[in-house]
């Protein structure tokens, strides 16, 4: 046999072999995510959703609080609104709001991270603050004065399109620390 005559024969086995393997690839990526370009804040979350989202991540001492009927409480809510349209961040701003919290503390920090952090921590009225970063872009309003059994939804109901609740602070009276953060984990 001439030694070129094997190399067709070597040659197919090896495509056979890389066709398999592209074969178990193409099988395989359907359920990968990575490529799934999808974001999860966009569109309308459905507040019972948002609510099951939340709840899932908290822990047993905040579950514990925000299960104890009767109190009132005045929680912070942060959302973010990366993904918000013009109509909603138009329906959002209101006159006295603070639109450039974000930016100040941008400039003073130069981290995004710290920025974020600092505006998380930050008090705020009804009229709201804006953190208009690219990603992610905040708004943080303090809420009414609701029982606390009703907090993670009368945030999750406020929600517009291509909005998401990730942070709930709440005020506690008494002698117990001043802010309890109720940071959504996914």
């Amino acid at each position: 046999m001439r030694p070129n005559a094997q190399q067709p024969r070597r040659l197919r086995a090896a495509l056979s072999s890389r066709s398999a393997a592209l074969v178990s690839l193409a099988l395989f990526l359907p359920a990968c995510s990575l490529f799934d370009d999808t974001d999860p804040r966009e569109g309308v979350e459905a507040a019972d959703a948002c609510v099951q989202r939340v709840t899932a991540g908290l822990s047993d001492e905040v579950d514990a609080l925000l299960g104890s009927e009767g109190r009132q409480l005045t929680p912070t809510y942060t959302y973010d609104i990366t993904k918000l349209g013009l109509e909603g961040l138009q329906t959002l701003t209101v006159p006295g709001s603070d639109e450039t919290a974000g930016a100040r503390l941008i400039a003073s920090t130069n981290e995004i991270s710290t920025a974020v952090a600092r505006f998380k921590a930050q008090s705020v009225d009804e009229r709201g603050a804006f953190f208009m970063a690219t990603d992610p872009a905040l708004y943080r309003v303090r809420g009414q004065r609701m029982p606390v059994e009703r907090v993670i939804a009368g945030g999750c109901e406020a929600q517009l399109a291509g909005m998401r609740l990730i942070d709930v602070s709440l005020d506690l009276p008494g002698p117990q620390p001043a802010r309890e953060n109720v940071e959504v984990v996914e």
